[in-house]
């Protein structure tokens, strides 16, 4: 399968994809940065399920700063090799994403896309109580269109709609926005 970035440093370059991986296709991956590019344009991003590479390696050609977790391990080599071959800086870790959440810290765009037979709904509502998400940040969950994602206290949620796939975009409320901070002065 030939997979191409779209934008950046690496625009038009191939990317190796691995058998284990489903690659985003091409309408939901540019409508997401086009869709980031005018509501979060720089920042830290991770990839909780980097696969291909097809996002995470995409948000590192547009100058994020890109931390990918894949577990398949001939994925990482994949995403190894892709971030080397395209000269693209990202941060890869081999592990489980939610056996590593305590340890990632907090990212202004956090992009969930698990296998589709995953609990998604669950694994959406633990992502959001984690604290992955910095404030005033965005989690981008992409999930089958027949699989519906809840809203949460916190963050004002859309659902996007590309065929049979969705993006349910969350954003965190920054604490001043929410009321939670008091002025002391």
């Amino acid at each position: 399968m030939s997979l191409r970035i779209l934008g950046g440093s690496a625009k038009g370059r191939a990317l190796q994809v691995p058998d284990s991986a489903r690659p985003s296709g091409a309408r939901v991956r540019k409508s997401l940065f086009d869709l980031l590019a005018a509501r979060a344009p720089s920042g830290t991003f991770l990839d909780l399920h980097g696969g291909s590479g097809a996002i995470g390696l995409e948000a590192a050609s547009r100058g994020y700063a890109v931390t990918l977790v894949e577990k398949d391990a001939r994925a990482v080599r994949a995403l190894e090799t892709n971030a080397q071959a395209l000269d693209l800086r990202a941060r890869i870790l081999r592990g489980d994403a939610e056996a590593l959440l305590p340890r990632l810290g907090q990212f202004d765009v956090v992009f969930s896309d698990p296998p589709y037979e995953a609990n998604i709904p669950a694994l959406t509502l633990k992502l959001l109580g984690s604290g992955v998400v910095g404030p005033g940040g965005l989690l981008i969950c992409q999930h089958p269109d027949r699989t519906q994602l809840p809203p949460h206290a916190g963050y004002s949620h859309e659902v996007r709609e590309y065929g049979s796939n969705s993006l349910t975009l969350y954003w965190r409320a920054r604490p001043e926005a929410s009321g939670l901070v008091a002025d002391l002065s």
